[in-house]
């Protein structure tokens, strides 16, 4: 399986264009959605994103735009013929493409959290294994990436987290009898990324966007 990753520094973007110069380069069913977001930064990464998925349609020379997007009944955007997905965490945006099977992807930042507003989304072996290791934090990225990539990669919503198993020491997981492939992304220091696809990983083409285009 062939898959394309894109990432953006938002934090990057922003210092070069504003929000009304990003807009322009989406079409105009996308600027209400854009400006739905309380936080400004918000608003940045959901249109950033949008961009990296342009870029990606481009590369795979998809004869899509984003004027293609529909919507599930959940508000899942998806487009015929190509599978994406995108993720975003403080200055963190990132698009997975593939035009050959389903896929997922969660990334994060690391930030100081209360670990027990969380129970709820955990099963108690995970539970018990993220507040008996040495670094808690970090245990409960490496659950919640894995997890919330899996759910991504299924269409289905953050309540069913609880009902995922995994193991964050495994890249394999299995839902209604087929294997799901799980690979840990290298986003820097303190950034927790991992993409959930139908398929074993042939060839990962990762590109940092810095310009608009």
């Amino acid at each position: 399986m062939d898959t394309n990753l894109y990432q953006a520094d938002s934090s990057i973007w922003a210092a070069k264009y504003s929000l009304p110069d990003l807009l322009e380069q989406l079409p105009s069913s996308l600027h209400k959605r854009a400006k739905r977001y309380q936080f400004e930064q918000d608003g940045y990464n959901f249109v950033l994103g949008r961009l990296l998925l342009k870029q990606g349609l481009k590369d795979l020379g998809l004869k899509l735009s984003l004027d293609d997007l529909q919507y599930e009944q959940s508000g899942k955007p998806f487009l015929k013929d190509v599978h994406f997905n995108i993720s975003h965490s403080e200055n963190l945006v990132v698009c997975a493409l593939s035009a050959q099977g389903r896929l997922g992807i969660d990334v994060e930042k690391e930030r100081p959290i209360t670990l027990g507003n969380f129970k709820s989304f955990f099963t108690p072996n995970e539970w018990e294994d993220i507040n008996t290791a040495t670094k808690s934090l970090n245990k409960f990225y490496a659950y919640w990436t894995r997890k919330e990539s899996i759910i991504k990669a299924l269409g289905i919503t953050l309540q069913h987290l609880h009902q995922i198993s995994v193991d964050p020491l495994k890249d394999t997981f299995t839902a209604n009898g087929h294997l799901w492939h799980l690979t840990e992304l290298d986003l820097g220091e303190e950034c927790f990324g991992v993409l959930c696809t139908e398929s074993s990983i042939d060839i990962l083409k990762v590109e940092t966007m810095m310009e608009a285009f």
